[in-house]
């Protein structure tokens, strides 16, 4: 507000009852329940089959500082649950450490490179991950996969070929 950059009436219209909660980092044992209801949440979103998450991912989690806080755990497990790699009518798909430190984009300590800072990068990775992942489920079907993708079937021809996947 004293910035300027925050109207001041309409602060206290919104500061009706201010409600303090601590930061996620804080309060770590919320951090398996939260996880759990959010990959559940997000697995019928996506219409898949329920999704456990291992002790050992649940253990990762809860090491994570958690900067963007409960939005932030809700995208990586949003994330996570999307690009789990399990068939298709498995009975349960499970997130193990491994897979969540793909997904974070958890690198081992000291490895600082420029490259895993790289938006370009992720976002290349991402969408050749998520094309052959389309593809697989649409068995091939490019227009399904497409539409999956929600991206038209042009865009989808475009990126198969700058990617290289046939």
């Amino acid at each position: 507000m004293r910035a300027g950059r925050f109207r001041e009436d309409l602060y206290y219209r919104l500061n009706v009852l201010a409600v303090p909660v601590p930061p996620l980092r804080e309060r770590t044992e919320d951090i398996p329940q939260l996880a759990r209801f959010f990959a559940q949440r997000h697995a019928a979103r996506h219409q898949l089959d329920r999704i456990e998450l291992s002790d050992v991912a649940i253990e990762a989690l809860v090491r994570q500082p958690w900067p963007g806080n409960v939005r932030e755990l809700e995208n990586v497990i949003e994330r996570a649950v999307v690009l789990a790699d399990a068939p298709t009518g498995a009975h349960a798909r499970l997130i193990d450490d491994a897979y969540l430190g793909k997904v974070m984009n958890v690198h081992p300590a000291g490895a600082a490179e420029a490259d895993a800072l790289s938006i370009k990068k992720a976002t290349r990775e991402l969408e050749q991950d998520l094309i052959r992942r389309a593809l697989g489920v649409t068995q091939g079907n490019r227009t399904n996969a497409a539409k999956l993708l929600e991206i038209s079937h042009r865009a989808l021809l475009y990126k198969m070929k700058e990617y290289g996947i046939s």
